[in-house]
């Protein structure tokens, strides 16, 4: 997608930016990095250190034959997230969620938190965290029976 070359951010602002890295240890050794945000730019090198170096090169060549070519240049995500996001389904869904979650007797949002933690790799410290509840809550109410 081609952008108007009224922009008012220069080239120099975008070669300043700090992009998200992800980095791959190779199996015939060395590494294998790219950002993310910036689709196609990649690099290598026998050590991190090099492979992160040589990205750094390859994002300053990427980032200025988007912008002389008059094509958008990406800006990292934000990392200040809120923890809120709004999120649609159909009632058929939300109502299996709910039921599911009552059966489990945990609230919905964390029935929510723990499937998506699953899904992205972190559910670890949630899990534990849903242990702990889940321990508390059966001591409380031994408490109220005894």
């Amino acid at each position: 997608m081609r952008t108007s070359r009224m922009s008012k951010k220069d080239l120099s602002y975008y070669l300043s930016l700090r992009y998200p890295i992800e980095a791959q240890e190779s199996e015939g050794g060395g590494y294998f990095v790219t950002h993310p945000d910036l689709d196609g730019c990649m690099a290598e090198g026998a050590t991190l250190e090099e492979a992160v170096a040589n990205l750094a090169d390859s994002r300053e060549l990427w980032i200025e034959a988007r912008f002389v070519g008059g094509y958008s240049v990406p800006e990292p995500p934000s990392e200040e997230y809120s923890g809120r996001i709004s999120l649609r389904m159909t009632p058929e869904l939300h109502g299996r969620l709910a039921r599911i979650a009552e059966r489990r007797a945990v609230s919905l949002n964390l029935l929510l938190n723990s499937v998506l933690a699953v899904y992205a790799g972190g559910a670890e410290p949630l899990l534990d965290t849903i242990r702990e509840l889940r321990s508390v809550v059966a001591d409380l109410r031994a408490d109220l029976v005894a």
